[in-house]
């Protein structure tokens, strides 16, 4: 099970950075289930790590900030480019 979570997490946290690299915003969600299976794996860890699973913990609220900052950029970002064509 140990082996399994690290690979499933290696392999999220891979892939979010690939989608965020392509500039596709389903990378911050991708992220907060990496970082969720991060701390499972750390919680199911001989021994138990807390410090990576706070610093896993704050990984998944940056995401989450990240997720709704980009929706509100591109938002912003589209408002101002209708401003500009219509002025």
């Amino acid at each position: 099970m140990y082996q399994f979570m690290s690979a499933t997490a290696l392999v999220l946290s891979l892939g979010g950075n690939v989608l965020i690299n392509s500039k596709k915003r389903i990378g911050f969600s991708v992220w907060v289930v990496s970082n969720l299976c991060w701390i499972v794996v750390n919680i199911i860890a001989v021994q138990t790590n807390w410090f990576q699973i706070f610093m896993f913990a704050v990984y998944i609220g940056l995401n989450i900030q990240g997720f709704i900052s980009w929706k509100k950029n591109k938002r912003d970002v589209k408002s101002s480019e209708r401003r500009k064509s219509n002025g």
